[in-house]
């Protein structure tokens, strides 16, 4: 098996090093066949790739694991397919240098210095952009990942939120929130291909409206609300579908009584869903009852988050996440019925992945005395290493 070290820099035209084209359809096939790519992203993160004789192959980076293809064209470019795109380059050796060749990508002109050998490895800085290298995802293969619930990709979402109200109560109309919620999730890859996942969803309350009880309502914050949390197995099968269970729970952190129920809530959880070509469409269905706390009040709710990713190419997505609550305990106004549509894009700032999106919820059906009528979200989530996942 050959070991390709990969480097990006500038070539300058006056460089002394003499490069001589590969014209050969076997020297080519002979190049990549068992081919294992390294790379370094941003933040020392390690990335590999193997590019197998058969013409497959698969990238390992940032905890995805992402599907590769190769081909050689003519007698003198190979291509790689890079989601859904052919990217072709011409390969030249350098003859004062053994081992070691440049590739140009023939879209964009861009060069890569790598070197070859069957021996050890050694870590150098990997080629990283929007279009993905050989040991580098592209924008839209990342973009795929973090739309995949069951994906064992690591972010840290910072979500942005403005509420306005509506209801019966006086008022209620002219009321509006403004929310932070940090939401991450934790995943641990098991062996059978599947992951167990903790995601914990910590929100801060800046001025939330609360009914005081006497026509009016007062302005709360800022304070801590209270930590929503599952822990659940996901896995995607080989025919795209997504399926998944676990643990949802409610822990009341809330620093101010009237912006939480001081209630534990835990039940159970069940993911289904489908990854295609085009994005990925699913639902997770939960439940919780109350189980302890100081709160005089009780938790019977079942909540559906439904979400949905259409892709539509270089990083952009049409994608939301609303959830719909129904309230066992209410003798009737027991729905809330949010329905969504945003923009997602993924992109490739200094080799790490971001993703930046948009969400817009219209809250159809509400219980009417006082609830949301609209939401805006802006979400900024880098992706982030996970190093107990090494190796797995």
């Amino acid at each position: 098996m050959l070991i390709a070290l990969i480097s990006i820099f500038a070539l300058a035209p006056a460089q002394a090093q003499n490069w001589q084209p590969v014209r050969s359809e076997t020297k080519l096939r002979e190049l990549m066949s068992d081919t294992v790519f390294e790379g370094t992203l941003s933040g020392g993160h390690k990335a590999v790739s193997e590019y197998n004789a058969d013409g497959t192959g698969e990238l390992r980076a940032w905890g995805g694991v992402f599907p590769r293809e190769w081909k050689v064209e003519g007698d003198d470019q190979v291509c790689l397919l890079i989601d859904r795109v052919w990217q072709c380059s011409r390969l030249e050796r350098n003859t004062e240098t053994k081992n070691e060749y440049r590739s140009t990508k023939l879209s964009t002109g861009e060069s890569v210095v790598f070197t070859i050998s069957p021996q050890g490895r050694t870590n150098l800085e990997a080629a990283t952009g929007e279009a993905g290298a050989p040991a580098s995802p592209s924008a839209d293969e990342i973009a795929a990942k973090l739309a995949n619930p069951t994906a064992p990709v690591m972010t840290l979402g910072n979500n942005f939120e403005y509420i306005t109200f509506q209801g019966d109560l006086p008022g209620a109309g002219s009321q509006t929130a403004v929310r932070y919620l940090f939401q991450t999730a934790f995943p641990f890859k098991l062996a059978d291909g599947g992951t167990i996942f903790f995601r914990p969803g910590i929100p801060v309350l800046f001025n939330d409206p609360v009914p005081d009880g006497q026509g009016g309502f007062s302005s709360e914050g800022v304070d801590l609300g209270d930590t929503g949390f599952d822990l659940s197995y996901g896995k995607t099968s080989s025919s795209g579908l997504l399926w998944g269970g676990g643990l949802v729970g409610t822990i009341p952190t809330a620093t101010n009584d009237k912006l939480g129920a001081d209630l534990w809530g835990l039940g159970p959880e069940v993911l289904l869903g489908v990854v295609r070509k085009w994005g990925v469409v699913g639902g997770v269905l939960s439940h919780q009852w109350d189980i302890g706390g100081s709160g005089s009040g009780e938790i019977n709710r079942t909540a559906l988050n439904y979400f949905y990713a259409y892709s539509l190419g270089g990083g952009w997505q049409v994608a939301a996440g609303p959830t719909i609550t129904y309230d066992h305990n209410r003798t009737d106004d027991n729905w809330t019925l949010p329905l969504g549509i945003g923009l997602a894009r993924t992109t490739i700032i200094r080799g790490r992945p971001w993703k930046f999106q948009v969400q817009y919820w219209n809250y159809a059906k509400t219980p009417d005395a006082f609830a949301p009528e609209h939401l805006l979200r802006l979400s900024i989530s880098p992706v982030v290493s996970t190093p107990w996942n090494k190796g797995k």
